[in-house]
């Protein structure tokens, strides 16, 4: 199961597009993985975690192919997390070969953006597109790859092939935004695909950004988990606030580094885990060279635009 960090930035980026706060000077000056894009994930080639407004900078930065993407999962509606155009895209003559169908699992409120375009009702099969109402707390499976059907807007040519594959994704409710919004994050297992055959374990993600400290309940559905052996071999945890104080609606450094701890003690964190801190904002996060000897006491990496973890 491999994770690809297109983006790691929060709403602003960073450096901050209008600022010239000692941060954002270091990030210019030093460049590398002190520059981030606002936050995206892409999981093996076909699961797509928040196409928000830096996702095609990002990928073409990378180098990115991102037409085998099949499904993808949407935390909430903000716009640094949804950048609704990224699906009109899709569109024939915006796009000039075969795509496959791609499954979209968010909020209302997100898949009401996602459906309009400058104002207009725009129909999901002409991008390509399946809505898919999702809420938290919820359970479902994704599959992906294997075969697929012809796109019927092109006369000629297949839809790029991927290699079929299961996902088992858990939705927890987010303290973050309005609740009509929905905000929510994800637990994702690959169930198969050829990254996984064989393996004894199965990979997880816990995927938790733009959420302030866990709720009970989210506690406890990450425990019934636990109980039916899941473990996460890698969790990236909200740092918006860096070394701020601590938030309600996002997370400083010391709360995420706390939930790692407790992830690790209700045993939800697979030996050799790889714990993650995510989603940047220059108001409070040093410079990528400090944020590193800063985590690593906890056994903590920042996440970087670029990074790849194969789990």
């Amino acid at each position: 199961m491999r994770l690809t960090f297109l983006g790691t930035g929060a709403a602003e980026g960073y450096p901050a597009l209008w600022c010239r706060c000692e941060r954002c000077t270091i990030a210019r000056q030093r460049g590398g993985r002190n520059l981030r894009f606002r936050s995206s994930l892409l999981i093996n080639d076909d699961l797509l975690i928040d196409p928000g407004p830096d996702i095609v900078a990002g990928a073409i930065r990378l180098g990115v192919d991102l037409a085998p993407v099949q499904a993808a999962l949407v935390t909430h509606p903000h716009t640094d997390h949804l950048e609704a155009s990224t699906f009109f895209w899709r569109r024939k003559g915006f796009v000039g070969t075969p795509l496959p169908w791609l499954e979209v699992y968010a909020s209302a409120a997100s898949i009401a953006r996602i459906t309009r375009h400058e104002n207009r009702d725009i129909a999901p099969d002409t991008l390509r597109i399946r809505p898919n109402p999702i809420g938290a707390f919820q359970r479902f499976e994704i599959g992906t790859g294997g075969d697929t059907t012809r796109d019927e807007r092109f006369s000629q040519g297949d839809p790029p092939h991927t290699p079929a594959r299961r996902y088992d994704v858990w939705t927890f409710g987010a303290n973050h935004a309005e609740a009509a919004m929905e905000p929510m994050f994800f637990a994702i297992r690959q169930l198969s695909g050829p990254e996984v055959a064989g393996l004894a374990t199965l990979p997880a993600l816990l995927y938790a950004t733009d959420t302030g400290p866990f709720a009970e309940e989210t506690w406890d559905s990450l425990r019934d988990l636990r109980g039916e052996g899941v473990q996460f071999s890698a969790a990236a945890i909200d740092s918006t606030l860096g070394l701020g104080a601590d938030g309600k609606g996002h997370m400083s450094l010391r709360q995420m580094a706390m939930h790692h701890a407790q992830l690790a003690s209700e045993g939800l964190l697979a030996e050799g885990a790889r714990r993650l801190a995510h989603h940047f904002s220059h108001n409070g996060t040093p410079p990528y060279e400090e944020l590193v000897t800063h985590l690593a006491p906890d056994g903590i990496e920042p996440s970087y635009d670029g990074m790849v973890v194969n789990l």
